[in-house]
């Protein structure tokens, strides 16, 4: 969530590193070259998630049913609760990614992320994994983010260039970064801030796996810049004078929700209206 820029001409090289990312640095062993993926400057783009667009939407849980399967007296007396549920139509042994299948999820410009966790997936509960599908849109770019409780193995499903990157921790601040295609995938240690960006004009789709059945999701930006006290996020960005206390008000409500619409280099390329 954050854009990290790519350049397809020296026209573009301005725009690109002006971004808060600035360009991919390679410093992960990404294959990233400094041309586009295939299209070339100036491409057309296509736009509407995949998916079946009618997907029936996935059952919701009983209210209060998680609280019941997280104290079951052992592993069988939890089983035997989510039949019950199954059986009364309010959860599945089957979790549908499709978009249309999550109609309580704000899709952003970028595209969505549909996450199957214990909250409405109970048989993941005491399992110690959930899952999430992630559709792009041409460009889409899934911000700079961290799970505080779980890392992630992200694969990419479709015919796509996806760029990935994490930054660790303090102490190791530099950006590892690697380019996606079809099914290949990366991994984002736990409570590290990491990003994916498509790089096509066409949408794309990756899975993503995590080690806990809740794992949380914090985007960086949004709950840095907009949410904390704004006399602490202009003391910590060293007083800008480009952001004072005339246009911080603005500057907060053009921060885009995640998936955001995309890196301007991308945008330009692929002529997407920004």
């Amino acid at each position: 969530m954050h854009s990290t820029s790519f350049f397809v001409a020296a026209a573009f090289a301005a725009a690109a590193y002006a971004s808060p990312m600035g360009g991919p640095s390679n410093s992960g062993g990404g294959n990233w070259n400094g041309s586009a993926p295939a299209g070339g400057a100036a491409a057309s783009y296509t736009t509407g998630m995949p998916g079946n667009p009618t997907a029936v939407p996935n059952p919701v849980p009983t209210s209060g049913v998680i609280a019941e399967l997280l104290t079951a007296d052992n592993t069988v007396a939890r089983f035997k609760d989510i039949q019950k549920e199954i059986a009364a139509g309010d959860a599945s042994l089957k979790f549908d990614f499709n978009p249309a299948a999550n109609p309580a999820v704000t899709p952003g410009e970028g595209g969505q992320v549909d996450l199957a966790s214990r909250a409405n997936f109970p048989i993941l509960t005491g399992l110690g994994i959930s899952a999430a599908g992630i559709f792009f849109e041409p460009c889409g770019l899934n911000t700079p983010h961290v799970h505080p409780r779980a890392a992630e193995f992200l694969t990419v499903a479709t015919d796509s260039n996806v760029f990935t990157g994490f930054v660790l921790e303090n102490g190791l601040a530099s950006e590892f970064n690697t380019t996606l295609t079809q099914f290949q995938g990366t991994v984002f240690p736990q409570g590290s801030i990491h990003f994916q960006q498509n790089l096509d004009c066409h949408p794309a789709v990756a899975i993503a796996g995590l080690n806990s059945e809740d794992p949380g999701a914090s985007s960086v930006a949004q709950n840095f810049i907009v949410n904390l006290d704004g006399d602490v996020v202009d003391a910590t960005l060293g007083f800008p004078k480009q952001i004072d206390g005339d246009n911080f008000a603005q500057f907060k409500k053009n921060i885009p929700a995640s998936l955001a619409k995309g890196v301007e280099e991308c945008l330009i390329r692929c002529n997407i209206p920004y």
